[in-house]
């Protein structure tokens, strides 16, 4: 059984998502609050397999949570949700830990699918691709040579082309090229697709994929 922690500040969402859960054979809501603090000493007495974190509690709360779960020994999964959450947000908050990023309008079907990818190890950002026509579903007819994985990855840890470029020892010009040919060969349209794929897949390389697959083509 999978079991939930929420912390979201409107009672008629706890009870909503218990009501939903209750539905589901392999996942129950354990736990529910209203205080983002509060969530992190439920999530270290109960030990929940997730916790849920609303958005609306504010980024800088949001990833000071996410820090000191990701700091514990066994730490809960963490999903953060909310009814808007930006690229920006979203990538910060994978960044600095979250497992999952979900929008409250998903279906109960995508919740479900949510929680148990991220109970499995797995790192769920699928609402965000689909906001964005599916961008990462696109087909990719060639695999990234070795220095365009290099780029590809700086580029998943946050860093700007200069800082990239002062990384490798090659020029800025040098890095732009390199990052024009992996959207050409990727169909990915921009450097926070790019991130996040990187982290989708880094996160999937420690459940046992290898470092070489990382960054090639998927056929």
């Amino acid at each position: 059984m999978i079991s939930v922690c929420l912390c979201d500040p409107q009672p008629v969402v706890q009870e909503g998502l218990r009501a939903l859960l209750d539905r589901s054979e392999d996942i129950e809501l354990i736990a529910a609050c209203n205080d983002i603090d509060r969530a992190v000493d439920i999530v270290g007495r109960e030990q929940p397999d997730i916790v849920i974190l609303d958005r609306s509690f504010g980024m800088h709360s949001v990833l000071e949570a996410l820090a000191e779960l990701r700091a514990r020994p066994n730490p809960a999964r963490a999903v953060v949700w909310g009814s808007q959450i930006s690229d920006v947000e979203s990538f910060r908050s994978i960044q600095a830990g979250a497992s999952g990023i979900m929008k409250k309008t998903v279906d109960p079907k995508a919740l479900y699918h949510c929680l148990r990818t991220v109970s499995s190890g797995h790192l769920w950002t699928q609402d965000l691709y689909e906001s964005r026509n599916d961008t990462m579903d696109r087909p990719r007819n060639r695999p990234l040579t070795p220095r365009e994985r290099q780029v590809a990855q700086l580029v998943s840890r946050g860093l700007k082309n200069r800082e990239i470029a002062e990384t490798l020892g090659i020029a800025t010009g040098t890095v732009k090229i390199h990052l024009m040919h992996i959207f050409e060969k990727t169909g990915i349209r921009d450097r926070f697709e790019l991130a996040l794929q990187g982290l989708r897949r880094a996160t999937e390389m420690k459940d046992g994929a290898s470092r070489e697959t990382v960054w090639e083509s998927r056929r």
